[in-house]
C-alpha cells in the first residue's frame, strides 16, 4: 500500500521552469515527458495536469487510463469513476479490462457497493492474474460482511467545523486532560507549493479551546519549541497523567514520507518543554504514531513503523517504557497486522483501535479494535457503521471518560471545503456518545420475503444535512441514528425492482425510542426484446470460457448452453455449426487441435441433455479467425487475447431466421440471453 496514510494526501505540487511556459509553446512529447517526470517524483498535481494536456492533443486511450489511475490516488474517486467509466465502455477489444480493478474500488469508494460487487465479481471471474483475483475476492467479502456490523447507534460523528479544519488535510486529533484539542494540520486552504529553492509550507500541532457555545476556535500553532522549522509536525499523543507529548517529525519526499522519528516533551510551568527524541523506538525506518498504553503491567508505547521483519508495509509495534528509553521493538502479531497498512493505533483499557486496509472492511482504511486479555490480542473486530464509512478513516480517540473523541476521515460532507474533490484531503470530526438513543429499523421486503442486497437512504428533511446511504447484502434489516423533533425521508431501492419511500418525524421524543418501518418493494416487469438471428449469422455465447489448455466445460458456461439447449428444442428442425476459437498464442496446429476438443465438449453437453448429434456440427477453428490484431509475432496483453477465445454458434440448416429474446430490465442497458 502507498505510504502517503502516514501523513495523508498532501497534495504537493512542485514548479520546474517548463510549467511557467504557455502551453501552446510546449509540444505534446515534451507534454508527455513533463508528465512521466512529475509522476516518477510522486508529484501527482503537475503529472495529472500535464497527462490532460497530452489527452486533448492525442486522445490516447493509454493516456486516459494514466488519468483515472491518478484520480484515484488522489482520490478523486467521482472522477476515476467516471473515467474508468468512459474507459471501459470504449474498450471494444477488451484491451483494458485489468483496469475494471479499480473502477470496482472506485465504485465502493463512492459508496455505490452493490455496483461494486457486481464489477468486482466479474473481474475475478475472468481475471487470469492470481493476485487481483485475491484483491477482488477480499474486496467482495468486505462488501458481504457489511451486513454483520455494528451500527454504532449511539455514536454521533459531526465535522469538526471550518475553524478546525483547513482545505489541506488534518491529523491526530487529541483531547488533552484540560478539554484543549492538539491536532496536526498545514494551516492551509490550497495545494501545497514546493518552490524551486525547495522551501515549502510543514504541518504542525495546532491548539483549540472551545468557546462558550461548545464549539471550538481556531486553532493556533503551538511553538518552535515543538514545531520545528523544516520539520512536519504531527501525530500528537499524551501519557494519561498529561505530563508527556508524544508526536513525531518527518521529512517528505514530495508526497511519500522518507524520514520519521518520535519526539516527547515535557509539561512544566511554561507550557511544553523543547523535545528530546524518544531513545528506543527510532532507527533507520519510518516510526510514527505513538501512543502510550500498558501491556504485562508495564507502561508501553504503541508505534507504527516499516521496519524489516513485519507482516505488511506499516505495522504497529510497542515497546516498554525503561526510565526515560524503551525496550527493543515488539510487532503485535497477526492477529492486529496484516499484509497492508495497520496504522494510527489508540489505547483505552484494554481496547486497541486502530485503522486497516489489510482486514476486510467497507472503505479503504477502516477503523478496528482488538482487546488483551492479559496475554494475547484478540482478532480484530471492524467497529462498523459511522465510525467507518466507504472512505477512509483513521485516527479514533476518545477522551478520558469515553464520552467523547474524534477521527479523521476524507469522508465527504457539504460543509466542508473542497481543495482537489469532495474526498481528497482528511479532516476532523467530533464523535459524541449520546445518552438517548433515537433510532429507526427499517426492513425490506417484496413477496416472497426479506429481500437482499437492497439500498436505504435516510434523508433529513428539516436540514440540508447529506443523505445517510446503507447497503445490506446479506440481511433486509437496516439501522440508523435519528435526532429529536426532526422529519425524515426513507428510500427504498433495489436493482430491478421500483424505488419506494416513506415519511416520519420525531417530534416530541425525549427518551430512548426505536422508530420500526417495514417496506415491499415491487419488481420491475420484464420486457422481451425480440433479436432476429438468420442463417450463417455468428452468435458468440459470452459466459463459455475453459481453464488454461483444458476442454472441460466450466459451470458458469452452462448458462449459455441451457439457452442454446432451449433454442434447439424450440426449432427442431434447426442444424447448427458449434465452433470454438483459440488466440495466437501457441502453436497453431495444437490450439486447432484443442479447439476441435473444446467444440466437441460443449456439443457433448448438448447431446446428453437429449439433442441428437446429426443436428450439431462441432468445429475447431483454432486461431484461424482472429477477430483483433493479436496475431504471430505480434505482442498483445492478456485480456486482447482473451477476445479470440470464443465460441460461437450459427445456423446452417433448417429455418432462415429464428428470434431469439433478451430480458430488458427497464432503466437499466443490461440484456441477459
Amino acid at each position: 500500500m502507498l505510504k502517503k496514510y502516514i501523513l495523508s494526501l498532501v497534495l504537493f505540487s512542485s514548479f520546474a521552469s517548463l510549467i511557467a511556459q504557455p502551453v501552446t509553446t510546449v509540444t505534446y512529447d515534451v507534454m508527455l515527458e513533463t508528465a512521466e517526470n512529475a509522476m516518477a517524483e510522486n508529484d501527482y498535481v503537475n503529472a495529472l495536469e500535464w497527462f490532460q494536456k497530452a489527452y486533448k492533443e492525442s486522445k490516447d486511450k493509454d493516456i486516459a487510463v494514466k488519468i483515472a489511475g491518478l484520480s484515484y490516488l488522489m482520490r478523486d474517486y467521482e472522477k476515476a469513476e467516471k473515467a474508468y467509466d468512459r474507459i471501459l465502455k470504449r474498450d471494444r477489444l477488451n484491451q483494458y479490462q485489468d483496469q475494471r480493478l479499480y473502477y470496482a474500488k472506485s465504485l465502493k469508494a463512492m459508496g455505490k457497493f452493490q455496483e461494486a460487487y457486481n464489477e468486482f465479481y466479474s473481474f475475478a471471474e475472468t481475471t487470469e492474474d492470481p493476485e487481483d483475483k485475491a484483491d477482488a475476492e477480499f474486496e467482495m467479502a468486505g462488501i458481504k460482511k457489511m451486513g454483520e456490523l455494528e451500527q454504532n447507534i449511539d455514536a454521533v460523528i459531526k465535522y469538526a467545523g471550518k475553524k478546525v479544519n483547513f482545505g489541506q488535510a488534518e491529523y491526530s486529533p487529541r483531547y488533552y486532560n484540560d478539554g484543549t484539542l492538539y491536532y496536526g494540520t498545514f494551516g492551509e486552504n490550497k495545494a501545497i507549493e514546493v518552490e524551486e529553492n525547495g522551501e515549502s509550507s510543514y504541518v504542525q500541532i495546532y491548539t483549540s479551546k472551545k468557546n462558550e457555545e461548545g464549539e471550538f476556535e481556531k486553532g493556533e500553532p503551538l511553538s518552535e519549541e515543538i514545531n520545528r522549522p523544516g520539520y512536519h509536525t504531527s501525530n500528537v499523543s499524551f501519557s494519561p497523567d498529561g505530563k508527556r507529548m508524544f508526536f513525531t517529525r518527518s521529512l517528505l519526499d514530495v508526497n511519500e514520507v522518507g524520514q520519521s522519528k518520535i519526539y516527547v516533551s515535557y509539561k512544566n510551568d511554561q507550557g511544553w518543554s523543547p523535545a528530546a527524541e524518544v531513545e528506543g523506538v527510532n532507527g533507520e525506518y519510518i516510526a510514527t504514531h505513538p501512543v502510550v498504553g500498558e501491556l504485562f503491567g508495564n507502561e508501553v508505547l504503541f508505534f507504527v513503523s516499516d521496519m524489516d521483519g513485519g507482516y505488511g508495509a506499516y505495522d504497529i509495534y510497542y515497546a516498554t517504557r525503561q526510565g526515560e528509553s524503551y525496550s527493543t521493538p515488539v510487532n503485535l502479531g497477526e492477529k492486529v497486522n496484516t499484509v497492508g497498512d495497520d496504522i494510527t493505533p489508540y489505547y483505552n483499557d484494554g481496547t486497541l483501535y486502530f485503522s486497516s486496509d489489510g482486514h476486510q472492511g467497507m472503505g479503504g482504511l477502516d477503523i478496528f479494535y482488538s482487546n488483551w486479555d492479559g496475554v494475547r490480542w484478540s482478532d480484530a473486530t471492524n467497529i462498523g457503521y459511522g465510525y467507518n464509512t466507504s472512505t477512509d478513516d483513521l485516527y479514533l480517540s476518545f477522551n478520558s471518560e469515553g464520552t467523547k473523541g474524534f477521527l479523521v476521515s476524507n469522508r465527504p460532507d457539504k460543509d466542508k471545503r473542497r481543495l482537489k474533490s469532495k474526498t481528497c484531503c482528511d479532516d476532523v470530526y467530533s464523535v459524541d456518545i449520546r445518552e438517548i438513543v433515537i433510532d429507526l429499523m427499517a426492513k425490506v421486503t417484496d413477496a416472497n420475503g426479506p429481500l437482499l442486497g437492497a439500498q436505504v437512504d435516510l434523508i433529513d428533511l428539516s436540514t440540508d444535512s447529506d443523505k445517510n446511504t446503507k447497503l445490506n447484502v446479506t440481511s433486509n434489516d437496516f439501522n440508523f441514528l435519528l435526532d429529536s423533533d426532526r422529519k425524515y425521508k426513507v428510500v427504498f431501492k433495489k436493482d430491478g425492482y421500483f424505488p419506494d419511500s416513506l415519511e416520519f418525524n420525531t417530534f416530541g421524543l425525549l427518551d430512548d425510542y426505536t422508530v420500526k418501518k417495514n417496506m415491499e418493494l415491487k419488481p420491475i416487469p420484464v420486457e422481451p426484446e425480440v433479436e432476429i438471428v438468420t442463417i450463417n449469422q455468428a452468435i458468440r455465447l459470452n459466459n463459455i470460457y475453459y481453464d488454461f489448455d483444458d476442454d472441460k466445460i466450466l459451470p458458469a458456461a452452462e448458462k449459455d448452453l441451457n439457452i442454446l439447449y432451449d433454442l434447439m428444442n424450440q426449432y427442431s428442425d434447426m442444424i447448427i455449426e458449434l465452433s470454438s476459437h483459440t488466440d495466437a498464442q501457441g502453436v497453431s496446429t495444437y490450439n486447432q487441435k484443442l479447439s476441435q476438443r473444446r467444440a466437441q465438449s460443449a456439443t457433448n453437453w448438448l447431446i446428453n441433455k437429449g439433442i441428437a448429434s446429426e443436428r450439431i456440427k462441432p468445429v475447431g477453428y483454432g486461431e484461424s479467425q482472429l477477430l483483433n490484431h493479436c496475431r504471430n509475432g505480434v505482442r498483445c496483453s492478456d485480456d486482447e487475447h482473451r477476445f479470440n477465445r470464443r465460441t460461437e454458434f450459427k445456423i446452417i440448416g433448417g429455418p432462415e431466421t429464428i428470434e431469439i429474446k433478451r430480458e430488458v430490465l427497464k432503466g437499466s442497458d443490461e440484456k441477459k440471453n
